[in-house]
């Protein structure tokens, strides 16, 4: 197995002022293209520094994955120190010049010297083109061992990664195959999950990994099999089964057997079945919307949003009864269903989802958990529907639950059959 390290560089993200999104996009790419990330360090744009880590990483690591330090400022002293520990001397790379220049050109801004300085790279590497910036990512080898050096813009070095330091990668340090298996859930805790699947692991063949992975839209549910003997009747006797088997037992939570989030279950839904969608958001802010945009072709069924924040604009733009709200209270199933109700009707959409809820206690509140909570309505040209969920603590985790939970109820309620 290919043992690999990440070094992120950077003293911006050491003093907390940039999050290290990196190190976990990167793991996860790595993965899912079945290598193993073993350790992770984030040290000082500092010559001692990247030396005397690359070189410690090398002793356990056969692969060391870097990022930051390849911009035009003066900080940035990466491809220096590379080339002063792989040797070659500096040169321009004309691909990489020609890159620089269309891509300045594209934002109508002139070609700098600091900017030509980017194409110049140690002949010791191997260049892998950057076509999303102007930074390009350098690959080096010494004897079994190799540095993979990527500019730190997270969706540079994400593009770059995949379509480039990726397959040189694997043409130098190839793997075995990796079957997997998913089961997406949400509204199970990853505890009661594990508890429930010791039925079910003493069944499975040992050659079979299981992983757990929680975050604010479900668990996710990973099966693995690695190895290149497997035939095909072996691999759907172990994993298919194995994956039946989990959704069988978690059916109520289960709603995808593939690794796809509920916006792009969602999105693909409403593309593939021409229906037309609009929200209403308090509490959300919008998050929702914003969830939905970010899919390609999505401008031919998301009609649009309204962030109905004040109660003053439910009222004005949708219509919610001031009745309602009086007798109910602003958080409530009655106010979430007239919301959505409003905004279907206001854009004339299929259906509309809608979100009213209260992110964060106020400050000295003795029971936070139990103050924080989001009721969530749907309504489309036949029904209404409504979903009552309780939020933690922290604000911006509570508008990640409640946004996630709000897609996943209208998936629901387009998706199952009905009786």
């Amino acid at each position: 197995m290919t043992a690999i390290a990440l070094l992120n560089i950077g003293s911006e993200i050491l003093v907390g002022r940039t999050v290290n999104t990196n190190a976990t996009t990167m793991s996860r790419i790595l993965r899912e293209a079945g290598y193993h990330v073993e350790t992770t360090i984030v040290c000082h744009d500092t010559r001692d520094e990247i030396l005397g880590w690359l070189d410690s990483l090398f002793e356990q690591h056969d692969v060391v994955l870097m990022t930051g330090g390849l911009g035009p400022t003066k900080d940035d002293i990466t491809k220096k120190v590379l080339q002063e520990r792989f040797g070659g001397e500096m040169e321009i790379h004309a691909p990489t010049l020609a890159q620089i220049e269309s891509y300045l050109s594209r934002r109508g801004r002139p070609l700098l010297e600091r900017n030509r300085q980017q194409a110049l790279v140690p002949t010791s590497c191997e260049v892998l083109m950057n076509y999303y910036g102007s930074a390009p990512g350098m690959a080096f080898q010494d004897g079994s061992k190799a540095a993979i050096s990527m500019p730190g813009v997270p969706f540079e070095m994400e593009h770059l990664l995949r379509e480039q330091a990726l397959p040189w990668l694997k043409r130098h340090f190839p793997i075995l195959p990796m079957h997997t298996r998913i089961i997406r859930t949400a509204g199970i805790p990853e505890s009661r999950i594990a508890e429930r699947m010791e039925e079910l692991e003493p069944n499975f063949p040992p050659e079979l990994q299981i992983a757990y992975l929680p975050s604010y839209d479900g668990t996710k549910i990973e099966l693995r099999l690695k190895g290149e003997s497997h035939n095909a009747q072996f691999i759907e006797a172990t994993i298919g089964q194995a994956q039946s088997q989990i959704a069988d037992m978690f059916q109520k939570y289960t709603y995808a057997l593939e690794d796809k989030t509920p916006d792009q279950l969602l999105a693909e839904y409403l593309k593939s079945t021409d229906t037309t969608m609009a929200t209403a958001e308090s509490c959300t802010g919008g998050a929702i919307a914003a969830r939905m945009t970010e899919h390609s072709g999505i401008s031919s069924v998301f009609k649009g949003g309204i962030v109905a924040y004040m109660r003053s604009i439910k009222e004005s733009v949708l219509q919610v009864a001031p009745a309602t709200i009086d007798t109910h209270g602003i958080v409530s199933e009655a106010v979430a269903l007239e919301m959505a109700r409003g905004a279907q009707k206001l854009l004339d959409s299929d259906f509309a989802v809608a979100t009213t809820g209260i992110a964060e206690a106020a400050p000295g509140a003795s029971a936070p958990d139990e103050i924080t909570q989001v009721w969530i309505g749907y309504a489309d040209r036949k029904k209404e529907a409504a979903i009552h969920v309780k939020l933690f603590r922290e604000r911006q985790q509570n508008i990640k639950v409640a946004t996630n939970a709000a897609i996943l109820f209208a998936l629901r309620q387009l998706t199952t059959p009905k009786e």
